[in-house]
């Protein structure tokens, strides 16, 4: 999971009102956080927030992600955060949450990207339980899009799982969170113990072990299998406990056999099993393979790449398609609103001297970030909205 802290240039001047920002031969200013009106906070972490937001200058809608620099020092994670910036400055997919800006502050890490109100399939599954087939499938065959561009841009996700694929207003699935990813050449193997334990591929759980010299990118396609196979179900074709060890997890998929209802068709069965096979290279393992199974073959991809097929689920655009206790407990907890934290800059100045190192070395591996200066961006890119459904505080 490591990774260099020192891979990027040097970041902004953090006392600046904005920074600019060097891509593909051209300049332009990086937003800061005064670039944006706060409309609300959707989601919380252990290092921050999220936080929907406005640009002033637009009038456009973003989600805006926020981390505390010191927390990450703390945890060991702000590498991840580094390498996660880092490689969404280099991506761009219409079934990727894409990262749009990236400025700092002395105490703050912050990521501009695609704003999705639709919800994640995580929230999805508890309100319905399963999915209808035909809309599992579009999502299925959304994200392999996405898995085969990574896999293209030599990026490993490892953590594809129903909470980590968002839907945007038109019912459209994309991939999120990189913070477990890597990027591997073409012979490369990873090693960490690294994402979240039903989706794992059995690989991952041999490296562990020491049975196993590492895996490859085709472990997300074993997750992605999982997720396909819990759309329609309900469950994951494996359960684990939080007591499960990595031992007990091999064993369960070395020797289980996977359940399936009786009344599934053999083709959807067929297909399952050949995501599901605990040898891995028997089982599919690429775009490619998921194209010619015949229980896929006769989908256009390219049209859904096109996003031309329309998705069998339109999200409620009347709210923000999350738990609704998560609201209620925003209202309970005390912290310091994000549009008062230039004003507190100087209250935590106080910290050991390595830590101030760390946060020095932390601040000059950051990517100051604009989208407009990506080459080659693709219109199939979803644009920022300036219309409110979902938006405004309720």
């Amino acid at each position: 999971m490591g990774g260099r802290m020192g891979v990027a240039r040097r970041g902004s001047d953090v006392t600046s009102n904005v920074s600019t920002s060097v891509r593909g031969g051209g300049k332009t200013e990086t937003p800061c956080l005064q670039s944006f009106s706060v409309i609300r906070s959707i989601g919380r972490g252990a290092f921050g927030k999220v936080c929907i937001v406005q640009e002033r200058k637009t009038k456009k809608y973003f989600a805006l992600k926020y981390m505390n620099k010191r927390r990450c020092i703390e945890k060991c994670v702000a590498s991840n955060v580094i390498r996660e910036l880092t490689l969404l400055s280099t991506i761009s997919h219409p079934f990727i949450v894409n990262l749009w800006y990236t400025f700092q502050d002395p105490d703050y890490m912050y990521m501009v990207s695609d704003l999705l109100l639709g919800g994640d399939l995580r929230y999805h599954l508890h309100q319905s339980g399963k999915f209808a087939e035909d809309r599992a499938k579009l999502y299925l065959c959304e994200i392999g899009l996405a898995v085969e561009y990574l896999h293209e841009m030599k990026i490993v996700h490892r953590d594809i799982k129903p909470e980590n694929i968002l839907l945007d207003e038109q019912g459209h699935a994309h991939l999120t969170d990189l913070n477990l990813a890597t990027q591997l050449e073409t012979d490369e193997l990873a090693t960490s113990y690294s994402g979240t334990r039903p989706y794992m591929a059995p690989e991952i759980y041999a490296t562990y072990l020491g049975l196993a010299d590492g895996y490859d990118k085709r472990v997300d396609w074993w997750a992605l299998g999982v997720c396909y196979y819990e759309m329609l179900r309900g469950r994951t074709p494996f359960e684990f406990s939080a007591r499960t060890k990595p031992e007990e997890a091999y064993v369960t998929f070395r020797d289980a056999s996977i359940p399936f209802p009786a009344s599934w068709p053999s083709d959807l069965i067929h297909f399952l099993n050949s995501f599901l096979r605990f040898e891995q290279d028997k089982r599919i393992g690429s775009l490619q393979a998921i194209k010619q199974h015949p229980y896929t073959e006769r989908i256009d991809f390219d049209s859904v790449y096109l996003r031309k097929p329309a998705p069998v689920f339109i999200p409620c655009k009347e709210g923000l398609n999350c738990d609704p206790m998560y609201e209620l407990e925003e209202r309970i907890l005390v912290s310091t609103p994000i549009h008062r934290r230039r004003a507190n800059y100087t209250s935590a100045r106080s910290s050991s001297e390595p830590q101030n190192a760390a946060l020095n070395e932390v601040s000059k591996a950051f990517i100051d970030f604009s989208r407009h200066n990506m080459p080659n961006e693709s219109p199939l890119l979803i644009q920022p909205t300036t219309t409110k459904n979902g938006v405004a505080k309720k």
